[in-house]
């Protein structure tokens, strides 16, 4: 999908369509919403709390009609989560040693907005303003189909906001009814709405969020449902071939195996990814005593023709501290292909657990992979495994019926 098509407009019913959105409700406890609490006794004015709590029931009432899948998120800054920037900011606040501490009646929900034991409302505990940062919002997200949430609560300048701009990072589309957030400083909450306006949600209220759900004809079979999971989990592909550092490939079964992959994707139109082992001595690790690896080019068979791409690691996991989680994220891929060479050692397996773990379908093509540990304990993990002939004759079928490029022609041989 190019750009432009991408960047379409999408009309509010689309939007916030009950299968693939999720409400999220941020921070709604006593000691930022009740006039008794931590914010109130250092001066916050908590008057537009009762309000904010009001509207969000009726939200609450009718995502719950809905069957949405309903996140929770509640903020806890006991000593072992609390760092030295954060304790600096909670001093300046006035509110250090004296904040959501676990157990505590302030880190106890706000008028009468409180999570329902049913299988589609989760509890998440944060530690830092943002909800995606240290904590498990992102798997409930991705692991039920969520493409669109709904982030409602306080501070609307602080706690919605950071996880507002986060959401929108992780590529999820993101709504913001106004009177669902609120905080102390008029000024500061019409700012952050107008901020998240601008660059990161839409802002609507929430009576327009419960009209478009009731005039809404669409099935509801939201994400979380089993048979929707199972659907999910089926409709994995498109692929995409991972290719690990081919060109230090020693084996010639292996390294002709991984040749025919790349050939068999460029014909068949699979996107490719070339996973490569780069050393920047500003970026090893401080564990890391020994001599630099050496840096291979890639060899001119297995060099990245246009509209492949290239995505450098400096640790064994080719998702850590990369952009390969967020080329595949964006473009929808969830079926992983792997081939190539382990590099360091370890390098493929640490990939596949960490794709499982993310959620991808991720299948090991056996005679296209030299693997310095043995990776056949993975199917335990989730993984799959076949030959260069099977995935190559899957593609061929495929794209049969496809125009293929003169300069892809002779590959077919």
């Amino acid at each position: 999908m190019w750009i432009a098509e991408r960047g379409a407009e999408i009309d509010f019913a689309r939007l916030v369509e009950p299968n693939h959105t999720a409400l999220v409700v941020i921070d709604v406890q006593n000691d930022f919403c009740h006039p008794d609490g931590a914010f109130g006794r250092v001066g916050h004015d908590n008057t537009s709390m009762p309000a904010m709590a009001s509207a969000l029931l009726k939200l609450l009432a009718a995502a719950r009609a809905k069957g949405l899948l309903i996140v929770f998120v509640r903020a806890t800054y006991d000593r072992e989560v609390t760092s030295v920037p954060l304790a600096r900011h909670r001093r300046k606040l006035g509110l250090l040693n004296s904040l959501c501490l676990e157990g505590s009646w302030g880190a106890d929900w706000f008028g009468g907005v409180v999570p329902q034991a049913a299988p589609n409302e989760v509890i998440v505990t944060k530690h830092r303003f943002d909800a995606f940062k240290g904590t498990e919002l992102d798997l409930y997200l991705r692991s039920n189909d969520i493409r669109t949430v709904i982030v409602t609560g306080v501070v609307t300048s602080g706690c919605v906001e950071s996880t507002v701009r986060d959401a929108f990072f992780l590529d999820y589309q993101v709504v913001v009814p106004q009177d669902g957030v609120t905080e102390s400083i008029p000024e500061h909450h019409e700012t952050a709405l107008r901020v998240m306006g601008r660059s990161f949600a839409t802002i609507t209220d929430v009576d327009e969020i419960i009209e478009t759900w009731r005039r809404s004809n669409t099935p509801v079979e939201p994400g979380w449902l089993p048979a929707r999971r199972r659907e999910h989990i089926a409709a994995a592909a498109p692929d995409a071939l991972l290719l690990f550092d081919a060109d230090r490939m020693t084996g010639t079964r292996c390294s002709e195996g991984a040749l025919r992959m790349l050939v068999a994707a460029r014909v068949a139109g699979v996107q490719i990814v070339h996973v490569q082992t780069v050393d920047r001595q500003v970026g090893r690790s401080p564990w890391d005593g020994g001599e630099a690896p050496v840096t291979a080019s890639a060899a001119p068979r297995f060099a990245a023709l246009a509209g492949e791409w290239s995505v450098g690691k400096m640790r064994r996991s080719g998702f850590a501290d990369s952009r390969l989680a967020l080329l595949l994220r964006t473009n929808g891929l969830r079926h992983l292909i792997v081939a190539g060479a382990d590099s360091p050692p370890g390098a493929l397996a640490a990939t596949i657990l960490d794709g499982l773990d993310a959620d991808y379908a991720v299948t090991i093509v056996g005679d296209a992979v030299e693997a310095t540990l043995a990776l056949h304990d993975l199917g335990r993990a989730g993984a799959r495994f076949t030959d260069v002939a099977t995935m190559v004759g899957q593609w061929s079928t495929a794209a049969s019926a496809r125009h293929v490029p003169a300069h892809l022609e002779s590959a077919r041989g």
